[in-house]
């Protein structure tokens, strides 16, 4: 009796450490990708301010406006990397699993809903681009429309791409979501070998 007792007791202790290891291990791959993709933005944005800079400084009419709005986006991309970054260094990866749900989903939607804000950048460019045709103000609407056409598309590919990353990783989790299993007052984890 006091070994099944003492085997039971075990078993639970491993399924309780194996399972917090688990969702431990998901939330530093989590946390690492968000790191890279945080690391990814920054550095584009950091060649935006660097090129517009330059740009803006050496070139004259639509060029000199396409560096300025593309000096705009980098400051601005790299206003949003950089906090994101160092945030995520503060992290913990002990959440609990309704937290590691709850962040796993922020993170498959905020690039999902970024991708569509891309797409309306991409269009925006597009249509300063057109007005350009029909307005006094043609070098401004033409550089500025040429580079959000290029920054919405650049964001798109990024934005697309981590959330293709993140969507996959979420199907991880769900898996072994799924080996969960709820009886009246216990939890067991089964593990498909």
């Amino acid at each position: 009796m006091k070994q099944t007792v003492f085997f039971c007791c075990a078993l639970l202790i491993f399924k309780s450490v194996f399972c917090q290891n688990v969702f431990d291990h998901f939330n530093a791959e989590r946390i690492r990708t968000t790191e890279t993709a945080m690391m990814v933005l920054g550095s584009w944005g950091t060649v935006n301010i660097i090129t517009g800079t330059v740009g803006v400084v050496s070139t004259g009419g639509e060029e000199k406006y396409f560096h300025q709005m593309n000096l705009i986006w980098g400051a601005t991309n790299f206003l949003i990397a950089a906090p994101s970054y160092f945030g995520m260094k503060n992290r913990g990866m002990r959440l609990s699993l309704a937290e590691t749900v709850r962040q796993q989903s922020a993170s498959e939607k905020i690039y999902l809903f970024n991708a569509g804000l891309d797409l309306a950048y991409i269009t925006a460019g597009a249509y300063c681009i057109q007005k350009a045709n029909n307005d006094s103000k043609h070098d401004l609407y033409k550089g500025y429309g040429k580079s959000l056409v290029m920054q919405g598309g650049g964001l798109l590919i990024f934005d697309v791409t981590m959330s293709l990353i993140n969507i996959s990783k979420g199907k991880k989790m769900y898996k072994i979501l799924n080996g969960l299993q709820f009886s009246g007052n216990s939890v067991g984890l089964v593990l498909g070998l």
